[in-house]
């Protein structure tokens, strides 16, 4: 297993070991979580939450 890989096979972070099991934390200034907020952003059936977070991304770039 990995390090960010807890005894019961459940993700768990290292840098925010405060944060329950299988969470994480996206930031909209890394570029590679905006990869992932902008698919999420399209894919969450949450249109206003989906919306939102594109026009963060959009006002980020």
């Amino acid at each position: 297993m990995g390090h960010h890989i807890n005894h019961s096979g459940q993700f768990q972070s290292d840098k925010h070991p405060d944060l329950p099991p299988n969470k994480i934390i996206l930031s909209f200034k890394d570029p590679a979580a905006q990869k992932a907020l902008q698919v999420f952003a399209q894919e969450t059936e949450d249109r206003e939450l989906g919306d939102d977070i594109a026009d963060v991304l959009e006002n980020i770039k």
